[in-house]
């Protein structure tokens, strides 16, 4: 606490001094503020007493400071449990697949599953493009309306990652893009800054990015 120059014997504090650092805890700004109060009354001028006002003003704003220090804390220690549950119950998800908005897939054994979801029931064109986003193959149907899924079965597709998309058909010649998904198995637990995230076939993906989640098959 920073003491001033004295005028008549009675020490003075400036509000800076007891409100500039707010790194200090309350209970002791109070404290000191008490001490400075009882000199002040100790040595004010009985002809002309202090008012009081000011004093009781300031005082409600220790209460006011001291109570806003105590919600921080607990709003901290309230966010610091959360993660910590959070944490413990997104490990329950490694192992398990799930699906996010991609346009990613994997062919393994001449099978590549491909997933999107439909607006409107309508044709539809899906196009499989290899690593080097070169057109492999496509096929063309008919499907309802909500989330969609179709796999290319072809002993001559090689095993490796694949890019595709989704036309549907307007109905006047033109087409559409439809919303795609991919599938992946959670291999990890990210707890960073931006909270409890998931890595997925080599994304950081929040619980706001998951759509599904499935049970891996064998």
């Amino acid at each position: 606490m920073e003491i001033n120059t004295n005028y008549s014997s009675v020490p003075t504090v400036t509000e800076e001094s007891i409100f500039g650092d707010e790194s200090q805890n309350a209970d002791q700004l109070r404290i000191d503020f008490l001490k400075m109060l009882t000199a002040q009354l100790e040595y004010q001028d009985p002809m002309d007493p202090v008012e009081n006002t000011e004093f009781t003003a300031q005082m409600a704003q220790f209460s006011s400071l001291g109570e806003q220090q105590k919600s921080n804390t607990l709003l901290e220690q309230l966010i610091s449990a959360q993660n910590g549950n959070q944490l413990n119950q997104v490990v329950s998800y490694i192992g398990k697949s799930v699906v996010f908005e991609g346009d990613k897939t994997m062919a393994q054994d001449g099978v590549a599953t491909t997933r999107f979801k439909m607006e409107d029931e309508g044709d539809v064109e899906i196009s499989l493009y290899d690593e080097h986003n070169q057109f492999v193959t496509s096929a063309v149907g008919h499907f309802g309306k909500g989330d969609q899924s179709f796999q290319f079965s072809d002993a001559a597709l090689a095993d490796g990652n694949y890019k595709f998309t989704v036309a549907v058909q307007d109905g006047s010649g033109g087409s559409i893009v439809a919303k795609t998904y991919e599938a992946g198995e959670v291999t990890g637990v990210v707890n960073g800054d931006s909270g409890v995230n998931l890595e997925v076939n080599g994304h950081t993906l929040s619980f706001a990015d998951i759509r599904r989640v499935e049970q891996l098959t064998s």
